[in-house]
């Protein structure tokens, strides 16, 4: 399927793959510094904004089918990719299956398949979504892992929650989300990424950790790791200049 798409901006071509959960606003931080460098493609993906959930189980291949789509209709024939989270799994499967549509890749917040702290934090996506609990506990539940304590206190997770909570995702598109993370597994792969990379994690990522970003970064040939001091999972949401200046000296050296 073809995601909802917007194209701003100038300059060498840039994809921007959105994690579990999230859509094209999740990079509402960084968008403005990367788009004076960057002719920029964010999307939403499946179940999310204004992309349709098309009711039947996905996997990560599909939702890189998707961004591959996306490209297409906007006419992009070949860029750099940066996702974050899920979308970071999803642009490492975009790079190896399909490298002559990618310059460089960033990775950040990965995870080659789910530990066994992530899988205990699919079960409880799950169990929230198959409860009967007012949608902001949902909300709450889910992103309590994906922020490091300076996002709780300067205010960034409440916008983030209440922004959910304005438009909640259907428990049904939560459980296949859910589905989709548990079935991930990068290691088949990752040696077949010839693109130059860099892989980006937050020093306090709880959700993830620096160890599955490690484990990335050491398996796909060539990939550097930056770590970003005093961010969670979400760098490009907690320490949004930093990511940006990373990523902007990353795509243009």
């Amino acid at each position: 399927m073809i995601p909802s798409y917007e194209v701003i901006g100038k300059g060498p071509e840039v994809v921007l793959i959105p994690g579990t959960f999230a859509d094209r606003r999740t990079w509402s931080r960084v968008v403005g510094r990367l788009t004076s460098r960057f002719r920029c493609l964010l999307l939403d993906s499946r179940g999310t904004n204004k992309t349709p959930d098309p009711g039947t189980p996905f996997t990560a291949d599909d939702l890189a089918d998707d961004v591959a789509a996306a490209m297409e209709a906007a006419k992009i024939e070949r860029a750099h990719l940066v996702g974050h989270s899920l979308g970071a799994a999803v642009a490492v499967i975009l790079a190896a299956r399909k490298p002559e549509m990618v310059r460089r890749l960033v990775a950040c917040s990965p995870a080659p398949a789910p530990d066994a702290y992530l899988t205990a934090v699919l079960d409880l996506w799950g169990g929230l979504a198959e409860s009967t609990l007012p949608d902001h506990l949902v909300n709450l539940g889910i992103v309590l892992n994906s922020f490091g304590r300076g996002a709780f206190e300067n205010g960034t997770v409440r916008a983030i929650v209440d922004e959910m909570d304005r438009h909640p995702l259907a428990r049904a598109t939560i459980r296949r989300y859910v589905e989709c993370n548990r079935a991930l597994d990068l290691n088949p792969v990752m040696r077949d990424v010839d693109a130059s990379t860099l892989v980006v994690v937050g020093s306090e990522d709880a959700l993830t950790g620096v160890a599955g970003a490690r484990a990335v970064a050491a398996s796909i040939p060539g990939a550097r790791l930056e770590v970003i001091e005093g961010a969670g999972h979400g760098p490009h949401l907690e320490t949004p200049m930093a990511f940006a200046r990373i990523v902007t000296s990353f795509l243009t050296s």
